[in-house]
């Protein structure tokens, strides 16, 4: 069934920096929704910070924990849900994303998203072999195909590009 959504969530995608947890946090808050943010709640449950995961489990481990928390989300109310930036890297991921709902996809360039994040060293692929620019080059193509609606985030304030995401959604029924 093309199209069919088994869920209705408002799922947020993109690269790092792109500001998928500050723009549903703003959006969850104009909705009146509930908002996760896909590493929070791993790191919660896994009572250790992403870094620490990536140390003890590898990158491996923290997409199968990625999975395991868009399986669950088949399960609960409708939320908007801002995921990891990686999450797209496997298959199963990117078909449960376009079942679990519409899937907003927050693009941004490697430069702009660098000068966004705070803290550089909670993000363990920014200290890997693989500069940034490549990373964001490599997943475009995958967070395209997962992708319900896309929105340029560059040089745009979080409200601009949240009043665009809000526009989006209703334009396709999703709000």
């Amino acid at each position: 069934m093309e199209g069919f959504k088994l869920a209705q969530h408002i799922i947020l995608i993109g690269f790092m920096g792109a500001g998928k947890s500050s723009v549903a946090r703003k959006l969850a808050r104009f909705e009146n929704m509930n908002s996760i943010d896909m590493d929070i709640y791993i790191e919660r449950e896994a009572g250790m910070k992403i870094p620490q995961i990536f140390a003890l489990e590898g990158e491996a481990g923290f997409r199968q924990r990625e999975t395991i928390f868009l399986e669950s989300l088949f399960r609960r109310d409708r939320c908007i849900l801002s995921c990891g930036g990686g999450v797209v890297t496997r298959d199963e991921n990117r078909r449960a994303l376009k079942l679990l709902g519409t899937v907003v996809y927050l693009q941004v360039s490697a430069a702009e998203a660098l000068s966004r994040i705070e803290h550089p060293e909670s993000r363990p692929l920014l200290n890997g072999d693989t500069p940034p620019g490549e990373l964001l080059a490599a997943r475009t193509a995958l967070y395209e195909d997962a992708a319900d609606i896309i929105v340029d985030t560059s040089g745009r304030s979080l409200s601009e590009v949240t009043s665009e995401v809000i526009k989006a959604l209703r334009q396709v029924g999703a709000l």
